[in-house]
Order: C-alpha cells, then structure tokens, then sequence
C-alpha cells in the first residue's frame, strides 16, 4: 500500500483482445479488485444527482485499457519486473482454477514458459508504465462472437 499522502502508481490494464467477452471482464474485474487491493486508487467520495439519487463512491485514478497478444502479455509481465514495475497478472491458470489452493498448486507445478497470460495489470511511475507501454494500441471492441447454433 502507498504511504499517506503518497502519489499513487499509475496503473494501465493491457488484455488479450482475442479472448473471449466474458474472458476480457473477468480479467478485467479480478485485475481491477487486484489493483485496488494494492493501493493503485483510493475510492472517491460518495456522491448525489440533481434528483437526490446516491452514487457510492469510485476509483479516483483514470485507467487507460490497452491491447496486447498473449505473447506480447508474457513479454511486458518480464519486461515490467525487470523495470520494477509491478505486474498484476491473469494467467490461463488461473482462469482454469475453482480455487486459489487449486490456482498455487497449479503455478507452483508449471514452469514459466508455460503460463499463458490473458491479461496483466501494470503499476508503477507514470514514466516506467509509459516506457513499457506506448507501443500498445487502445483496446477497441473486440470482434463479435458468433451466434450460438441452435
């Protein structure tokens, strides 16, 4: 967690625009949770409408979402620990797991090589994380899955 006062990291979310719809917002959700836990954003204050309706209170920072091959995924998660930067990742491990027990015993048995990463949230100064991410594109709408076969 930052100290008091400390500026908090930048933090940009790079996904797999390939993967599925449903695999993009997990990742996204478990990434997002993942940051926030680790002090990259403090919750703003609540807040009223003009109607008088109530809007809890959400992440002050500004999350740019960016676009990257699993291959270039596994890249930047290297790149980023070499950089000191920190890497939230969402491996296919995982994805695969019913449980976190299940999650550790399966990365503790799998070599690095061999961990495909859907996803990875970056945290670090705002010119580390721009060093390592620049070259990625925005992430646009992924193409639309196909209708299921009746």
């Amino acid at each position: 967690m930052p100290e008091i006062g400390a500026v908090p990291p930048r933090c940009v979310l790079v996904l797999d625009p390939a993967s599925p719809r449903w695999l993009i917002a997990n990742a996204a959700a478990v990434l997002g949770a993942s940051a926030g836990a680790a002090g990259a954003a403090a919750l703003g204050p609540d807040l009223t409408d003009a109607s008088g309706s109530h809007w809890a209170g959400i992440a002050e920072i500004v999350v740019p979402v960016l676009a990257a091959s699993p291959t270039e995924l596994a890249a930047l998660r290297a790149a980023a620990q070499e950089a000191g930067v920190t890497a939230l990742a969402f491996p296919d491990l995982a994805q695969a797991s019913p449980t976190y027990a299940d999650y550790t015993a399966a990365v503790a048995a799998t070599p690095t090589a061999e961990i495909g990463v859907h996803a990875i949230a970056l945290l670090g100064s705002g010119n580390a994380v721009r060093r390592l991410t620049r070259h990625l594109p925005a992430l646009t709408d992924p193409v639309p899955e196909p209708e299921p076969v009746p």
